[in-house]
């Protein structure tokens, strides 16, 4: 049985490792984008910081010389800058420093400067052997100072920006795949733990459990595997209450009559003959139960498909021939007419002795039925070969074609004394029918009964 019909079944190791693969991808995708995002960040707040700090310097230094007022009359501001006392240079490098640590200042003469700003550039710096970031602001002072411009710049550590923006984009982009993480993971672990709860309801005794998951991948067939496991336990758990409940009701009867039987030859004087009567009555029941026991293990042995068959290759015809020759005598006896109609070349692949059995309990039905004529006709249709066997008895109602191959089913409840029958014929013949492969049923007929058996044909050509 195949219990993974799925042609485009995907294999739990190749889904994982596509999982895996479309994870790194869209790890280094959103590291990327997260990454950028954040250096971007970084670099405008270290911008936003020097534009800050550029007017804060600007504001403190025309503070500072807010009351030189009269350098505005000066006709050369380059002849000033070279003549700014040593003093008041000390005094706005300090300032520098103390207020903003980490700026250099450049003071250029007034010819040529302009306000401007510069994007951060990325220098190697040979003496610490690395590279950094260098952001130039020049300012354009509106007051009359001693210098009309002065250039600042910054130098922010490469390495450490590119770094930081790395772990911020990382840890991001863990945070985001993280649900698709466990989504997945749930994918693989939910139908384990199914699986776990359901053995353990199994161990308990409930075999009616069931998983609901479908997947195409191992654990879709292990959730597969475990329910037809559950079917086949719940059949066999049934088969064993069935046969428990049957045979204790089929015993009961023909033990009570033989303890009868005892009883009778214990406590009455009986002449020879009364005895030897009883104790035939009691060796009919032995053989009544020594029967019924065997069948019942065959049914048994059938349902759980643990009955050996030797199947070979045969033309039925051949066999349909046989079983004509053995039933000369009984048409003679019983005076039933027997007709056979079969083609050659019916060739199937079948356990002889079996397929023989079937035909003759179902001879012995239609027997026991009152049957005076059984016609028995055989051909191949297509693939199949069709065998009927029809009769002119009491037949079989309706509504109980089916239920007929049950086990301990009797149309007739009160011919199993009478012919011996325990009701496990038919349940007999469909379970080796169907080991078979093939198919036996009923069909409704005004008057008689019609049963019709199929069995797969074999190619002539592969039997030449």
């Amino acid at each position: 049985m195949k219990l993974m019909k799925n042609q485009f079944k995907i294999s739990l190791t190749k889904k994982i490792i596509f999982f895996y693969f479309i994870l790194v991808i869209l790890s280094v995708a959103f590291t990327s984008i997260f990454s950028y995002i954040i250096f971007q960040r970084l670099m405008d707040n270290q911008i936003n910081n020097i534009d800050l700090n550029t007017s804060a310097i600007k504001m403190k230094l025309e503070k500072l010389y807010e009351k030189k007022t009269n350098l505005i009359e000066l006709p050369d501001l380059n002849e000033k800058l070279k003549n700014d006392t040593k003093e008041e240079s000390k005094m706005l490098l300090q300032t520098i420093e103390q207020n903003f640590p980490g700026y250099t200042l450049k003071m250029p003469t007034v010819e040529g400067t302009l306000e401007y700003k510069e994007s951060p550039k990325l220098l190697y710096d040979n003496r610490e052997k690395k590279y950094f970031l260098e952001i130039t602001r020049e300012i354009k002072f509106e007051q009359n100072l001693p210098f009309k411009s002065l250039q600042l710049s910054i130098k922010l550590n490469y390495y450490q920006i590119i770094l930081r923006s790395l772990i911020m984009g990382t840890l991001l982009a863990t945070l985001f795949l993280i649900p698709f993480i466990i989504l997945f993971s749930r994918t693989i672990i939910t139908p384990i733990i199914k699986v776990s709860k359901a053995s353990n309801q199994i161990a308990t005794g409930d075999l009616n459990v069931h998983i609901d998951f479908k997947s195409n991948d191992e654990i879709g067939e292990l959730a597969n595997s475990f329910n037809f496991m559950s079917n086949e336990l719940s059949k066999i758990k049934k088969i064993r209450d069935d046969l428990l409940a049957t045979i204790s009701h089929e015993l009961r009867s023909p033990l009570g009559r033989i303890k009868g039987y005892n009883e009778l030859l214990f406590d009455l004087e009986l002449d020879k003959n009364e005895q030897d009567k009883y104790f035939k009555s009691i060796l009919q029941e032995i053989d009544f139960l020594d029967n019924m026991i065997a069948e019942i293990i065959e049914i048994s042995r059938l349902e759980l498909q643990k009955e050996k068959f030797f199947k070979e290759k045969m033309d039925l015809a051949f066999l349909l021939e046989i079983i004509n020759e053995d039933l000369e005598l009984e048409k003679s006896i019983l005076k039933i007419d027997y007709e056979f109609k079969y083609h050659q070349n019916l060739f199937c692949y079948i356990d002889v002795d079996k397929i023989r059995r079937v035909f003759l309990n179902v001879f012995q039905n239609s027997v026991k039925a009152k049957a005076t004529k059984i016609i028995m006709e055989a051909t191949k249709i297509d693939d199949e070969i069709e065998i009927k066997i029809i009769d002119d008895g009491v037949g079989i109602p309706e509504d109980q074609l089916e239920v007929v191959f049950e086990k301990f089913y009797r149309v007739d409840k009160s011919r199993d004394r009478k012919t011996g029958g325990f009701g496990l014929g038919l349940a007999i013949c469909k379970g080796i029918i169907k080991e078979h492969n093939g198919k036996i049923f009923f069909v409704k007929k005004d008057k008689g009964a019609e049963l019709h058996i199929l069995l797969p044909a074999l190619d002539i050509k592969d039997n030449v």
